[in-house]
């Protein structure tokens, strides 16, 4: 799953350089519908086939695609890849997905960014459409164990710390006691078709605190800080269920609404990483400074019509101030809970001098 903020090309390159590995690169392109661009030397390249060209300097070429695509297919030997990506190698969370296909098409490799990356499930994609044999190496995945962060791709989670992440998979992977807690109402690990044997699972935070545990999964859109040493090696799993809604004055900075809703979530006890959107009425959606602060931090913002805001009421009650300028009682609460499709709120409007807020939570 792409983490808020980074914003990469919705599509894949396939690449070549032999006359056999064009034919399958081409056809393997073709097969996606649009979703994959084809790089082949000018010498293989097709009337029509749509290919761009590979420079006489593939590896500065194949620099250029890592901070292009989110996936990378080569069909060539593993060797050349490897020595050609190694230079551009970064970060499992920025790295592109990395799969490498022998020119016969017989087996497509997982190379890197294997979860975080998406390339084992672009290996099996691969495969399934040219009639390979996959092969992943990454050890949950051969053990038929979760790791972490596929764990939380399927939940539609967010890993809050990367370095614990990779503790608590280890863990799973050596088939150790690993104890799963999830907040009231996000019951998602019941969702998965499969749980891990060696998962113990807790409706009490209490409980998982004092079960006998190797590591903890926490699924919780709550800040955890003071709870940091009693939880030990612990995985926190942040569910996109909370709703801001937000009113502001016109031409207010997205600084200043950047502050303010750092600092509410904040008081409130709650991670910005568990939040799925904004929401607002439609008069805003020429609003700069909040139309830059979503951007900034990534998050979609729901414009709600005056309609929708008056039938759902404000709990705080009714402000005049806001009806005399926008026709309507309230805006941040409203719109938090027309967007969430909740009934109450989860924190009531709160106000600085240019920016209001409130916080409602989405069903899972």
């Amino acid at each position: 799953m792409e983490q808020p903020g980074i914003i990469r090309m919705k599509k894949l390159a396939v690449i070549a350089i032999t006359k056999g590995g064009a034919e399958l690169a081409r056809r393997l392109r073709d097969s996606m519908h649009g979703e994959a661009e084809l790089y082949l030397p000018v010498r293989f390249m097709a009337s029509g086939d749509g290919a761009l060209a590979l420079g006489d300097d593939l590896a500065s070429g194949v620099g250029r695609m890592f901070g292009m695509y989110r996936g990378l297919v080569f069909i060539m030997a593993t060797g050349i890849v490897v020595r050609m990506v190694a230079p551009h190698v970064s970060d499992k969370l920025t790295d592109p997905a990395v799969v490498v296909v022998d020119e016969s098409g017989r087996h497509a490799i997982s190379l890197l960014s294997g979860h975080a990356g998406g390339a084992n499930e672009l290996t099996g994609k691969v495969a399934k459409l040219i009639g390979a044999t996959p092969v992943i190496t990454t050890a949950s995945d051969v053990q038929g164990r979760l790791a972490v962060d596929t764990l939380a791709e399927l939940l539609g989670c967010l890993v809050e710390d990367r370095e614990a992440a990779k503790k608590v998979s280890a863990a799973i992977v050596n088939g150790e006691a690993v104890s799963v807690y999830s907040h009231p109402g996000i019951e998602l690990i019941a969702k998965l078709p499969k749980i891990p044997g060696n998962f113990r699972l807790y409706t009490n935070f209490d409980d998982l605190l004092w079960s006998e545990r190797a590591a903890s999964i926490v699924i919780t859109p709550l800040l955890l800080d003071e709870y940091a040493d009693a939880l030990g090696t612990a995985a926190v799993l942040r569910p996109r269920t909370l709703v801001v809604g937000i009113g502001c004055n016109r031409g207010t900075s997205g600084r200043d609404i950047e502050c303010f809703f750092d600092e509410t979530l904040a008081r409130a006890g709650l991670s910005p990483l568990s939040v799925r959107n904004l929401a607002t009425i439609t008069d805003k959606d020429d609003e700069e400074g909040l139309i830059a602060f979503a951007k900034r931090r990534g998050l979609d913002i729901d414009f709600i019509q005056k309609d929708m805001l008056v039938a759902a009421g404000t709990p705080s009650g009714p402000s005049g101030a806001v009806y005399r300028n926008m026709g309507v009682y309230g805006v941040s609460e409203p719109a938090a809970l027309v967007s969430a499709g909740a009934t109450k709120l989860i924190v009531r409007k709160m106000k600085s001098k240019d920016v209001t807020i409130a916080v409602a939570e989405a069903a899972v």
